[in-house]
């Protein structure tokens, strides 16, 4: 065989093996193609997420035994002088993360509305508490007996609060140790010290040095400047004012938010 003709049939079989390479690899892709892609049994919610959806929707939203924690850090207190409370319109209000209802006071009362408001606002995702209003000239034991049989441990989602406003003619120490007891046999019962509220005035003149440290305090101050009392107690909650307004709720309404560091996480209960 001559020069020239190896060469020629040296190209040709060069020529034969790219376009064997350039078919092999065009079926190389079509198999590629049609290799299956499993999907995830769960869809990955992350990349969808809004954020300005309502917490309790969102997948990033901690979360307890009940449901997800809205964690906005303002809230409202009510009873039944607000009376039917749109509470829909109070969750959408973007406003309120917590709410404090009005449940008994003395031995006797039961907010006409307590289940109402406890079963409609955790329905639409706020964290609801419960508050007994105490009073001081009645029977110890019958006022706890009554405060327990109308708040039950199993529906809150927040530690219970006592609301401390009036001595009712009782002597300052009297008025002390009369309540520390009360407060003493509520822990006992919840298994969490009861959040103590009062106002600055009354804290500062029946209760500051007289062994309640160890009550996380929720203070009511309407003024601009943030509350101090006597005893430099580093409250938890400050009710900022009386008069304030919500979407879903006629008139005016307490409002209140979280001082000093603390969050929601510090009065979820249990």
């Amino acid at each position: 065989m001559s020069l020239g003709s190896i060469r020629i049939f040296a190209m040709t079989i060069l020529m034969l093996l790219c376009a064997a390479s350039v078919a092999g690899g065009n079926v190389t892709k079509k198999n590629k193609d049609k290799i299956p892609v499993k999907e995830p049994l769960t869809p990955d919610p992350y990349p969808a997420m809004q954020l300005d959806k309502p917490l309790r929707e969102s997948p990033l939203a901690p979360s307890t035994g009940r449901g997800p924690i809205n964690t906005l850090p303002d809230g409202i207190d009510v009873s039944h002088y607000q009376g039917t409370i749109n509470w829909a319109s109070v969750a959408a209000s973007g406003k309120v993360g917590f709410a404090y209802v009005k449940a008994s006071e003395s031995v006797s009362f039961v907010d006409d509305y307590y289940q109402y408001n406890m079963a409609q606002g955790r329905k639409h995702g706020i964290n609801m508490g419960s508050y007994h209003f105490y009073r001081a000239h009645v029977d110890q034991d019958a006022q706890f007996q009554h405060m327990i049989s109308v708040i039950d441990p199993a529906k809150q989602d927040l530690v219970p609060v006592i609301d401390v406003e009036s001595a009712n003619g009782v002597a300052v120490e009297t008025f002390a140790s009369r309540l520390r007891r009360f407060l003493k046999r509520v822990e006992d019962y919840y298994g969490r010290p009861p959040i103590l509220y009062t106002y600055v005035n009354f804290y500062n003149k029946y209760l500051a040095h007289r062994g309640f440290e160890h009550y996380p305090l929720f203070i009511a101050f309407y003024q601009e400047s943030t509350p101090r009392v006597d005893d430099g107690n580093k409250y938890f909650l400050w009710q900022y004012t009386s008069k304030g307004r919500i979407n879903g709720v006629n008139g005016d309404v307490d409002r209140s938010r979280f001082m000093n560091g603390h969050t929601i996480y510090d009065i979820i209960y249990p």
